[in-house]
């Protein structure tokens, strides 16, 4: 076994990554769960990216109307959820109206659903394009009707198209459309639901299907994984994003500054000895641990591979969330804590006790030196001044902690060198917690596959020796029943 100090190091660091980053995810995923955030990514890409036209907005638009977004989002759920009137839906709108698409939400809670087949898909799209054109039916008809080309009546126009193929249908809207789209991008029809950007999508797998039914469906259906491929790259950048903000977080509360840790640890032996034994243990721990598995290569993160919720299994996974972190800040993190002596200890009460007693509550800790003085045990103790002075600091610290821990921690997490520490670790979480699993793997594997220095040099010389001597093949040429000769 190996005995490399840096090495060492590096597993201990990785350890602590590896630990944070298994609260962080456990703490992400509740939030996911809680806000919904795979259902409302999906209907973002659905009615956003696929159904609407793309936004010619600058990179800074594009950011502070994403941060808008959120916020609203919250503020919606928080607080009231706004509903469209009927003359503002647009394709998107009308595709999460379909009782179909209704279906997949769990319940009045989670209304909205993680998780819509291709399949269905493409069936609810087309439904809706036939409900449009049903709509619409006696515009198209006018619109016909009044062509220079046109050589029948408007009834017989009307009733042509209402018992024509669905392939027929659909391609009739989308001529309507596109014959009053002006080169803005805005349509001159009452109440048009088909952006022109989304317009353009649809003439086009219409034309390549060869206006046959299934085979634009096979077309809508190939779209719609295309773009589940790109929306889940949306979700793993907002993922990322919330894993970097509860990173934050976690190193203040648990005061996981990583430059410290890894000063402790090349200086101290018996923690770095402690944090590897731990790390070693951890290898083989979370091996099955869902948190450090990585998509299957047939899933590749699709965020439309997701089960549909129902209360049962929301209320499950709040509660295994919950024990899943509970178990972890009371096993592997207290005990890695306790190892390195990680936290904020007492707040910094023993360095400021005495301005605390004297100057900053001195009548305050005055009238509480008073009330004690009335316990007899207390007062008539041999060590009674220093007992005094720890109780009157716990009844402080409990009046005003807010003030006096809330306080001290800020002033002490804003310190240049910690708070690069804390930032640190907020980076390695964000990486997730598959990354640090696999990387605390090869540096284990390392670490065991050195050579084993057990023996003394004499041994290694002899079982040396023994390997380099000639072997003697002695050829036996007597009789069967004799005596061998060397």
């Amino acid at each position: 076994m190996t005995n490399n100090v840096a090495l060492d190091v590096a597993i201990g660091l990785v350890f602590i990554f590896l630990l944070y980053s298994l609260l962080a995810t456990t703490i992400k995923e509740t939030i996911a769960t809680t806000f919904s955030l795979r259902a409302r990514m999906l209907k973002k890409g659905i009615v956003d990216g696929m159904l609407s036209d793309t936004p010619n907005d600058s990179r800074w638009e594009s950011i502070l109307k994403g941060i808008w977004s959120y916020v609203s989002e919250v503020g919606h759920l928080l607080i009231y959820k706004p509903t469209k009137k009927e003359k503002d839906k647009k394709l998107g709108d009308k595709f999460y109206d379909h009782p179909l698409v209704k279906n997949y939400g769990s319940n009045r809670i989670f209304p909205t659903p993680s998780y819509i087949p291709t399949n269905n898909f493409s069936t609810v799209l087309i439904d809706v394009l036939k409900e449009d054109f049903s709509d619409k039916l006696n515009d198209i008809a006018n619109f016909k009707f009044n062509q220079p080309s046109n050589n029948t009546t408007l009834v017989n126009i009307a009733q042509s198209l209402q018992t024509s193929s669905d392939a027929n249908k659909i391609k009739e809207l989308l001529e309507y459309y596109a014959a009053f789209y002006l080169s803005n991008g805005k349509a001159q029809i009452s109440n048009p639901i088909i952006d022109n950007d989304t317009l353009q999508i649809l003439q086009l797998h219409l034309r390549n299907s060869i206006y046959d039914i299934q085979n634009f469906a096979k077309k809508i259906e190939d779209w719609f994984d295309e773009s589940m491929d790109r929306v889940s790259g949306w979700y793993k950048r907002q993922a990322q994003f919330i894993l970097f903000i509860i990173g934050i977080f976690v190193a203040v509360i648990f005061n996981v500054d990583v430059i410290e840790i890894g000063t402790k640890l090349s200086k101290d032996k018996d923690a770095r000895d402690k944090i590897v034994q731990l790390s070693i243990q951890a290898a083989d721990k979370y091996k099955d641990d869902p948190r450090i598995k990585k998509p299957l290569p047939n899933d590749n993160g699709n965020i439309n591979s997701t089960d549909s919720i129902n209360n049962t299994k929301v209320f499950k996974e709040y509660k295994d969330q919950i024990d899943s972190a509970k178990n972890l800040i009371n096993g592997d993190i207290q005990n890695a804590n306790n190892t390195l002596a990680l936290g904020w200890l007492n707040f910094g009460r023993k360095r400021d006790s005495s301005d605390l007693l004297n100057k900053t509550y001195p009548y305050e800790a005055r009238s509480i030196i008073n009330n004690l003085k009335k316990d007899s045990t207390i007062y008539s103790s041999r060590d009674s001044i220093a007992r005094m002075n720890s109780l009157v600091l716990d009844s402080l610290y409990e009046r005003h902690w807010v003030k006096l821990k809330v306080g001290y921690v800020l002033a002490a997490t804003f310190k240049g060198r910690k708070f690069l520490g804390f930032l640190i670790l907020a980076f390695a979480v964000s990486l997730g917690s598959p990354f640090w699993f696999d990387l605390l793997n090869k540096l284990v594997k390392l670490r065991t596959s050195g050579k084993k220095e057990d023996g003394t040099e004499d041994d290694k010389k002899t079982s040396k020796a023994q390997q380099q001597q000639p072997v003697t093949v002695n050829v036996n040429t007597q009789q069967t029943g004799g005596e061998a000769v060397g």
